[in-house]
């Protein structure tokens, strides 16, 4: 019975050794390709001042305009059939901003910017862009001087989940660096495990488990 326990105990090993290399090697920090800074366009909409009204409004203005242009821009399949889009909704996204600062009862002025800008690091979800220069469409609310809000229309990313892309600027994260090639960026790390070991899967658990249910039934 003894050497009938031992065979099953080496057997298990094997099989739980074949398995878990790729167990380890999948609980590394995963990548996945990230767009190339030229095949992006970015969206911002800058407030007028840091205020928490002009705050507000930045938000409304946002939100009106990506009801808005969201039917044309979300199917997009192509930087230029975006740039054809933006384009011929230039004009309505200004009118919009414009309705929604009168409808608050400010004077401020909104106009429309498309171009290249220079942009700082920024996140956006897992995705993080280095600084350098993009392709961006900017709404500028009045004198444009508060924090923006930013998003990316091609792809189309900014209409996943309005309420939850903000984006912070990362301090001390350099962010990817790009060059002429795609890049990848992480996207999932393994939690600490209870004893503090990082990125240790528990699975072994289960298998310390399994041979114990095993043993105990020959």
């Amino acid at each position: 019975m003894k050497v009938i326990k031992v065979m099953i105990v080496m057997i298990i090993i094997l099989m739980v050794g074949a398995f878990w290399g790729p167990i380890r090697e999948g609980s590394a920090i995963q990548v996945a390709p990230a767009p190339r800074p030229d095949q992006l366009i970015r969206f911002h909409v800058l407030a007028n001042s840091d205020s928490e009204q002009d705050q507000a409004l930045k938000r409304a203005v946002r939100d009106a305009i990506l009801r808005e242009v969201s039917p044309q821009l979300a199917v997009s399949q192509s930087l230029d059939e975006s740039r054809q889009i933006i384009k011929k909704v230039r004009p309505d996204m200004e009118k919009i901003g414009r309705s929604v600062v009168k409808a608050w009862g400010k004077e401020y002025a909104v106009h429309t910017e498309y171009g290249h800008f220079r942009f700082p690091t920024k996140s956006y979800g897992s995705l993080v862009l280095p600084a350098g220069d993009y392709e961006a469409l900017r709404v500028v609310i009045g004198e444009g001087q508060g924090s923006n809000w930013w998003c990316v229309l091609f792809p189309p990313l900014c209409f996943i989940d309005i309420d939850h892309s903000t984006a912070v600027q990362v301090d001390g994260k350099p962010g990817i660096p790009i060059k002429n090639e795609s890049v990848g960026y992480p996207i999932k790390q393994t939690a600490k495990s209870s004893a503090g070991t990082p990125g240790t899967p528990r699975v072994r658990f289960y298998f310390w488990e399994m041979i114990n249910r095993i043993l105990d039934q020959v």
